[in-house]
């Protein structure tokens, strides 16, 4: 196995562990920086002394991750100040990293396949072949194994 597949696999393990994890839970109602202050009892006005910062940039920031726009940066000065780590990860929607590839995989070989059999017909060679989901399957598999640099194109 050449290093970047090696690499790769890494990756997709680690993934793959970060979505499993994340089933376990979901973002609370208030936010996060709301529900850890609730958590270990510290007022707005204390956290702001922390970050020495005003409590209307505390209350900023709530509400800026209620709705989707505090910058990372902040959020993780804001878990620091609590005596908090920010974690955070980009996992699939839905299963494993090799679904995602998969299904890429799946699109190239079904261009390629129909292609390939549009071409037959024309010179009268379609019939005997396997099916096309068969040979599709199979091509994308070898495609995702592969990776191809235009891979995701």
């Amino acid at each position: 196995m050449s290093v970047s597949r090696a690499k790769q696999r890494q990756a997709e393990s680690k993934i793959n562990l970060a979505a499993q994890m994340a089933q376990a839970f979901t973002n609370p109602l208030g936010g996060w920086i709301a529900t850890f202050q609730e958590a270990i009892g510290m007022s707005a006005p204390a956290l702001a002394e922390r970050l020495d910062v005003s409590r209307n940039s505390v209350y900023s920031s709530i509400q800026n991750e209620q709705a989707g726009t505090i910058s990372l940066n902040q959020l993780e000065k804001m878990a620091e100040a609590m005596g908090g780590k920010l974690v955070y990860a980009i996992i699939p929607r839905e299963g494993p990293v090799e679904e995602i590839v998969m299904a890429q995989a799946r699109k190239k070989a079904k261009r390629i396949i129909q292609r390939t059999r549009a071409h037959m017909a024309l010179e009268e060679q379609i019939e005997g072949l396997r099916s096309q989901e068969e040979m599709i399957e199979e091509l994308a598999s070898e495609i995702a194994r592969e990776m191809p640099k235009n891979f995701w194109k």
